[in-house]
């Protein structure tokens, strides 16, 4: 079987696995850079020509923090809260090999550098190929027949608008799983002690240790709440460490906060916000 050589490795917001979310879009402001790596083309830029026609791209990258060698069958997806389904009705790191995949926005490319938004990827990820979404590919639809529209192909889709693509289509009855489609266990309040918002003052652009990369000051606060009402917490860590505190990143804000799970309305409570210079290792 032939290896696979990175064609670039994304720069994220999110520094560590902790507080990474587990699908795209829940956090619209996260962004993360893509720079094409010179190994793979002599001029890279050449390779991400016409690719701004598309809003959003495919991104296929490597689980690389994985650590345990062993995959099992069932796994216990966060969401399922404790109940085991089998890894390929989920989309769990652990599997027999580690592939992601997630649809990000593309907002910009730079030459050979390409930007997104609303990332689910985990700084220094390696990045084994990128493909631009097609509506009237990915999502599933059906061909509306009383249309008089002569059928696409790959060699006429070039030279039709999508919005013309796209109506040809009328929706498919799509299905999944019913623990997709139910509530989260419990809705999270996110609340900021008075520290973390002096904290998220403080973080201005090109300002030494309390500067931000891909995150605007602005949206930092949005950010954050964004990743506690989803919930970054295993089950188990639910279930068994539900008292400790949580610490997660953010571009170069390290975050410290934690859960009350005593009621039904569970509470994630900002406590210190600091530069990851700051942080003791």
């Amino acid at each position: 079987m032939d290896s696979f050589e990175p064609i670039g490795y994304l720069k994220t917001c999110f520094a560590s696995k902790n507080g990474t979310p587990r699908q795209p879009t829940v956090s619209s402001v996260s962004k993360g850079e893509l720079k094409i790596s010179k190994t793979i083309f002599n001029n890279p830029e050449h390779s991400v020509e016409d690719l701004e026609a598309f809003s959003h791209v495919w991104i296929l990258f490597v689980f690389h923090l994985n650590s345990r060698k062993g995959v099992k069958a069932k796994v216990k997806p966060p969401r399922m809260n404790g109940l085991k389904t089998g890894v390929f009705s989920t989309r769990s790191p652990h599997r027999p090999n580690p592939i992601g995949l997630t649809l990000a926005k593309l907002d910009s490319i730079n030459g050979d550098t390409l930007n997104f938004s609303g990332l689910d990827i985990v700084d220094g990820t390696p990045v084994l190929d990128i493909k631009p979404y097609i509506p009237s590919y990915d999502s599933p639809k059906v061909m509306n027949t009383t249309n008089s529209k002569p059928s696409l192909n790959e060699e006429t889709f070039s030279d039709i608008p999508i919005s013309t693509v796209e109506s040809t289509n009328t929706d498919l009855d799509i299905q999944t799983a019913q623990w997709i489609n139910e509530p989260p266990v419990a809705e999270i309040e996110v609340q900021f002690t008075n520290r973390a918002f002096n904290d998220i003052s403080r973080f201005k652009p090109n300002s030494g240790e309390w500067v931000l990369r891909f995150i605007s000051p602005d949206n930092l606060k949005q950010a954050i709440i964004d990743v506690l009402t989803a919930d970054p917490r295993s089950s188990y860590r639910r279930q068994k460490c539900s008292d400790r505190l949580y610490y997660f990143t953010l571009d170069n804000a390290h975050i410290t906060a934690w859960f009350d799970d005593t009621n039904d309305q569970v509470i994630a409570e900002v406590l210190r916000i600091k530069p990851l210079s700051m942080i003791v290792k």
